[in-house]
C-alpha cells in the first residue's frame, strides 16, 4: 500500500517568537531544523504539537492573525 508522505508546515515566514515558536507554522527552532531528518510518526508528533502551540497562542491560519 501507498503511504503519503507528511508534508512540511512551512509558511515562508520563519519568523520566531520570543519563545522561538515560528509565527508562520507554529514548529520549535529545533523543529523546523530538524524537519527533514524526521521520520513519518515524528512528522506526525510535530505536527502534533504545533495545534497545541497554535491552539494555545491563539492562533487562527497564521499566529497572531486570527
Amino acid at each position: 500500500m501507498f503511504k503519503r508522505k507528511i508534508k512540511s508546515p512551512c509558511q515562508l515566514i520563519c519568523t520566531y517568537d520570543e519563545d522561538k515558536v515560528c509565527i508562520g507554522c507554529y514548529r520549535s527552532a529545533e523543529e523546523v531544523t530538524k524537519w527533514d531528518s524526521y521520520s513519518e510518526e515524528m512528522k506526525q508528533k510535530v505536527l502534533e504539537n504545533t495545534a497545541k502551540r497554535r491552539e494555545e497562542k491563539g492562533g487562527g491560519g497564521y499566529y497572531g492573525i486570527g
